[in-house]
């Protein structure tokens, strides 16, 4: 495996990552994520399929720096493997992870789905991710510098029958972001969110569509891609550990030393 060395170039601001790792970077927000990201760091795009290498033939096009990796998530055990000992062979110190894979699993009431189908979507949207973001944190921990970023959406804010293993896992990706913000608490230079990007033209929300669910408003795919982009650049981040939409006033917190004014404001708790 070669040697990913920094360029200068991509780190004169400071808080830049070196690397950002996407996963789900062959479609949809994780591609316009993963081009982006390239335009001041190294982007390794990850996908089950080779449009993780398109999308990485793109970012070189484009005059960006990037690599490849197809890796089939599911495989959670396998897939911490892997980017493990690609991140071990390369020398990049500050390192961002954006984790956008994920499928809708089951569609219906739980005694009409089928729990293999769930054991799916969990191990795709949790634990694969998951998997990917567990062999970021050495590095990361060991030069005291990390962005983290999930995906929630349909269900973690409110019920989602039609698709009950996709807001079940999304509704669980939001606590475990709260988590490793406590996690990492005291180990440098750290921020994690979980965004809800709102309904994107994208294949996932195609397949929405055709199973008869109903979408009032859709977002540009530009608006979770430059939240992306700034927050994965941010100096600091007072929303670390929120759950986040795309239109909510974001701007205002991020590169703020500013306290949320509500302790449950973008949190995942009942509020009395």
């Amino acid at each position: 495996m070669p040697q990913h060395g920094t360029d200068k170039t991509l780190n004169e601001s400071g808080s830049h990552p070196d690397l950002v790792v996407v996963t789900g970077a062959g479609r949809g927000i994780g591609k316009a994520i993963a081009l982006q990201a390239a335009k001041s760091s190294f982007v390794l795009c990850i996908s089950r399929t080779d449009s993780a290498l398109e999308t990485a033939e793109c970012v070189r096009t484009a005059g960006g720096k990037a690599e490849g990796l197809v890796l089939d998530i599911e495989d959670y055990k396998a897939a911490e493997a892997r980017v493990g000992e690609w991140i071990a062979n390369s020398s990049f110190m500050r390192i961002a992870g954006v984790f956008a894979a994920a499928i809708l699993g089951p569609q219906g009431p739980l005694m009409d789905s089928n729990l293999g189908d769930w054991d799916r979507a969990f191990k795709i949207n949790v634990l694969g991710n998951l998997a990917v973001a567990r062999a970021l944190l050495p590095a990361q921990k060991q030069h005291g510098f990390g962005r983290l970023l999930f995906f929630a959406g349909g269900g973690a804010a409110y019920a989602y029958p039609m698709f009950p293993a996709y807001a079940a896992s999304k509704t669980a990706l939001v606590r475990i972001v709260e988590n490793l913000h406590e996690d990492l608490k005291g180990d440098g230079d750290f921020a994690t969110a979980i965004l809800a990007p709102g309904a994107v033209e994208t294949d996932l929300l195609a397949s929405v569509r055709a199973s008869g669910a109903e979408v009032r408003t859709t977002v540009d795919i530009s608006e979770p891609a430059a939240f992306a982009r700034e927050f994965i650049l941010s100096e600091n981040c007072s929303f670390s550990g929120c759950f986040v939409h795309v239109r909510d006033n974001w701007p205002q917190w991020l590169n703020s030393n500013r306290a949320l004014p509500g302790k449950d404001q973008w949190k995942l708790r009942r509020v009395e």
